[in-house]
C-alpha cells in the first residue's frame, strides 16, 4: 500500500462480490454512507469486505442535521420558473413539501437555496411561517428525500436525531473504526457524539469531523483540535461557498489540522468523470496531486465507487496518481505540542539521516500518530496487538501496521514486530532498522536501538 491512504465508498456498483474482491486490493478503508440504504445493506457490505481483508478500516458517515424534501412527485424546473415550498410531509406534485419548520425560520428573502449537489439553485422571493415562493436560477428537478441547503447558513438543529442515534448504535454493533460527523458546527457537536458513543459502549470509535458548512469554517481550529480526524467535505462546501473559495478553504483546513496533529481526508469529485468514463481528466489528476502535495493523509472516493461504472479503475487511478507524488510532501516540522511530538520528530529525522527503516511496537497508537504527523520519508512499520488499533492506523499517512500476538511487554513486542517483518520480507539482510516502542508516561527506561539486519 502507498503512504497516502485510499478509501472507497461501497454502494451498488462496488458491492458485487467480483467487483469488491478486486477493489479491496487497492484501498486502505471503506466508507458506508448512512444517508442511503438499510442496516441490512450496510452490514452485508462491511462483512463482505472484512471477509476479504480483516484489517480494512471502516468509516460510517452519519447523515447529520439537515432539511430534506418530503414524499413527493418530481418537479422539473426551467430557469425563471416559480415553485412553492410548503411546510408539509408529502405532496401530490403541486408544491415541494418541507417537513421541518426550521427551514422557514431560517430563510429570508434573497437567500439562495442549493440542491442536487449544487446543480439546482433557487432564490427565495417570499417567505412566511409555513411556506415560501422561490425562483429557479438554474434548471433542474426536485424529488423526494433531497437535501435542501441554504447557502451560507447552518440549521439550528441537534447534531444527533433519532436516525443518527440508530446509526451510531449500528456502528458499535459491527465494530466500525471511524464515524464521520456531518454538518459539524462546533466542538460541542463532536463532544455530544463522543458522549453518545461512550454511552453505547463504543469508545474505541474515532470521530471524523466533516468540515462542510459556514459555522465549521468559522470555528475551524476548535472543531479540528477536538476531532480525531477531519474531512474536507468539498461537496457541501461547494454549496455554501463560492467555488473559487474552495481551494483556499481546503488549504486552510489542511494547515490547521497539521498544527493540531490531526490527520486529514479530502473528499468529493476527485475522479467525478470516472462515474461515466474509464480514464480521469487531466484536471482531476492535477487536483489529486495538489491534495497529496499539501500533505493529506487520505483521499476518499464517493460516487465514483458507489454508483460509478468503473469503481475498480477509479481506485487504481487514485492509487497510481497518489503514489507518484506522495514522496514530494513537505510539512511544517517545526510544530511540536509536547514531548511525544519532539521525540517523534527526532526519530523521523534520525531514521532519514541514516537511511533506516522505522520499526515501532505500540499498544494504543498515540506515538505512531505523532510519527505519521512528520511524514517520514523512510518505510515505517508498527506492530500492534489490538486489531481495532491496527484498523484505525490504516488511515494514517506512511504507516504500515501489522498484527502481533501474544507479547507480554514492549521489549518483546519490539522483537516480535521485527521478526515478523523479516519473515514477511519487508525487512531484509543489510537493512538498517531504528527500533523503538510507543511512549507511555510511566515507562522511565525509554530506548531507541539501531540495528543492521
Amino acid at each position: 500500500m502507498g503512504k497516502v491512504k485510499i478509501i472507497a465508498t461501497i454502494g451498488p456498483s462496488s458491492e458485487k462480490p467480483e467487483v469488491l474482491k478486486e477493489l479491496i486490493k487497492y484501498v486502505d478503508g471503506i466508507r458506508i454512507n448512512f444517508s442511503h440504504g438499510s442496516a441490512e445493506e450496510w452490514r452485508s457490505r462491511i462483512m463482505n469486505a472484512r471477509s476479504l481483508r480483516s484489517d480494512i478500516a471502516v468509516l460510517g458517515d452519519l447523515r447529520g442535521p439537515g432539511v430534506r424534501t418530503g414524499s413527493m412527485k418530481p418537479i422539473t424546473l426551467g430557469v425563471g420558473d416559480s415553485v412553492e415550498f410548503r411546510f408539509a410531509d408529502k405532496s401530490d406534485g403541486g408544491f415541494v413539501p418541507i417537513p421541518s419548520p426550521s427551514f422557514f425560520r431560517v430563510i429570508t428573502v434573497d437567500d439562495i437555496i442549493v440542491m442536487n449537489d449544487g446543480r439546482l439553485r433557487l432564490r427565495v422571493d417570499k417567505v412566511s411561517a409555513s411556506n415560501a415562493v422561490l425562483t429557479a436560477l438554474t434548471a433542474g428537478t426536485i424529488s423526494q428525500e433531497k437535501a435542501v441547503v441554504i447557502k451560507g447558513k447552518d440549521y439550528p438543529l441537534p447534531i444527533l436525531d433519532d436516525y443518527d442515534r440508530e446509526a451510531l448504535k449500528f456502528a458499535v454493533e459491527v465494530g466500525m473504526d471511524y464515524v464521520g460527523i456531518s454538518h459539524v458546527r462546533s466542538s460541542d457537536d463532536i463532544e455530544e457524539v463522543r458522549t453518545e458513543l461512550r454511552r453505547l459502549g463504543g469508545d474505541w470509535i474515532k470521530l471524523m469531523a466533516k468540515i462542510e458548512g459556514p459555522d465549521a469554517v468559522r470555528n475551524m481550529k476548535d472543531v479540528i483540535c477536538a476531532s480525531d480526524y477531519v474531512m474536507v467535505a468539498r461537496g457541501d462546501l461547494g454549496m455554501h461557498f463560492d467555488l473559487e473559495e474552495i481551494p483556499r478553504i481546503q488549504s486552510s483546513i489542511i494547515r490547521e489540522a497539521q498544527k493540531c496533529g490531526v490527520p486529514t481526508m479530502v473528499a468529493t469529485q476527485l475522479l467525478e468523470s470516472m462515474i461515466e468514463q474509464p480514464v480521469p481528466t487531466r484536471a482531476e489528476v492535477v487536483d489529486i496531486t495538489n491534495a497529496v502535495m499539501e500533505g493529506v493523509d487520505s483521499l476518499l472516493l464517493t460516487g465514483e465507487t458507489a454508483v460509478g461504472k468503473y469503481p475498480v479503475e477509479a481506485v487504481q487511478w487514485l492509487r497510481r496518481v497518489a503514489t507518484e507524488y506522495e514522496d514530494e510532501v513537505h510539512v511544517d516540522r517545526g510544530v511540536m505540542a509536547n514531548l511525544t511530538d519532539r521525540l517523534a520528530l527526532g526519530i523521523v529525522q534520525l531514521a532519514e539521516d541514516i537511511g533506516a527503516k522505522i520499526v515501532i511496537y505500540s499498544r494504543g497508537g498515540r506515538f505512531v500518530e505523532a510519527i505519521s504527523r512528520y511524514r517520514p520519508r523512510v518505510p515505517t512499520y508498527v506492530g500492534v496487538s489490538d486489531e481495532k488499533v491496527l484498523r484505525r492506523l490504516r488511515l494514517y499517512w506512511g504507516v504500515e501496521p501489522i498484527l502481533i500476538d501474544n507479547v507480554r511487554d514492549y521489549d518483546e513486542g519490539e522483537r516480535e514486530t521485527l521478526n515478523q517483518l523479516i519473515r514477511s520480507g519487508l525487512v531484509v539482510k543489510g537493512d538498517l532498522v531504528l527500533l523503538t516502542h510507543g511512549v507511555i508516561d510511566t515507562y522511565n527506561d525509554y530506548s531507541i536501538r539501531i540495528l543492521k539486519v
